[in-house]
């Protein structure tokens, strides 16, 4: 058992499983996304949606918390708005151009039209209105299912911790740098539920969105980057010690 178990270990570290586990982390988020959509069509998640709503206001007109939280969940919330990160996919590009990356650039900008192209067709597809059993704190715009704050925000913000966290030489930065990402990617996705203008689901739903389509961003980027067609970023060599 024992030399098995070293033989498998030495064909896993011997192996490139990057593109299977991107391609099988795809396919699982589709499956859910999949599921949660058919659930939302068939209005089987009515009760749950409606309960956590409820859940987060004294009463459907008033969100817990004293006034600093609404207003900090409203700044927070616009961090996932389209004008900001549509700013911040900009600051992106124009960096990666600086670097002298151009391939690399026009690689982050369609990934950046993509997902909005793709919420798009998503929210016309499922038709879902916004919420009903609350009232809205932040004036909503457009169709409910999937949330586009949630879905922008995961494949910008996690896409970006992911290339930011490839330049770094320490484990515990790298950690730290996706960490954050994922962070605020999920106080986005609240603040979109606590607002009132977005149910669980649909939140749910952006996060998978979103996560799916930033693995395909970076399952394209670590294609081309093995045959040089993009110059992707890689960690500085290590320092010898003065």
């Amino acid at each position: 058992m024992s030399s098995r178990w070293q033989r498998l270990r030495g064909w896993l570290s011997a192996s490139d499983l990057t593109l299977p586990s991107i391609l099988v982390a795809i396919g699982v988020l589709a499956v859910i996304f999949l599921r949660m959509g058919h659930e939302v069509s068939e209005a089987e998640t009515d009760a749950f949606d409606n309960r956590i709503l409820l859940a987060l206001r004294s009463a459907p007109d008033d969100p817990l918390g004293p006034p600093w939280v609404e207003a900090a969940m409203m700044h927070l919330s616009a961090l996932g708005s389209g004008a900001v990160t549509a700013l911040v996919a900009l600051i992106a590009v124009g960096f990666t151009l600086l670097a002298r990356r151009p391939r690399f650039a026009l690689l982050i900008a369609t990934c950046a039209i993509g997902v909005s192209v793709l919420m798009t067709l998503l929210k016309g597809l499922y038709n879902r209105p916004r919420p009903t059993v609350v009232t809205h704190i932040d004036p909503p715009g457009g169709l409910s299912f999937p949330s586009g704050h949630s879905t922008i925000s995961m494949a910008l913000y996690m896409t970006l911790a992911v290339l930011i966290a490839r330049t770094l030489e320490e484990r515990r930065l790298r950690r730290f740098v996706i960490g954050t990402g994922g962070f605020l990617t999920m106080l986005i996705g609240v603040s979109r539920m606590y607002l009132g203008v977005h149910y669980p689901t649909d939140v749910l739903a952006g996060w998978t969105v979103g996560g799916a389509w930033a693995l395909i961003c970076g399952g394209v980027a670590y294609c081309l980057g093995r045959d040089r067609s993009v110059e992707v970023p890689n960690p500085p060599p290590p320092t010898s010690p003065s």
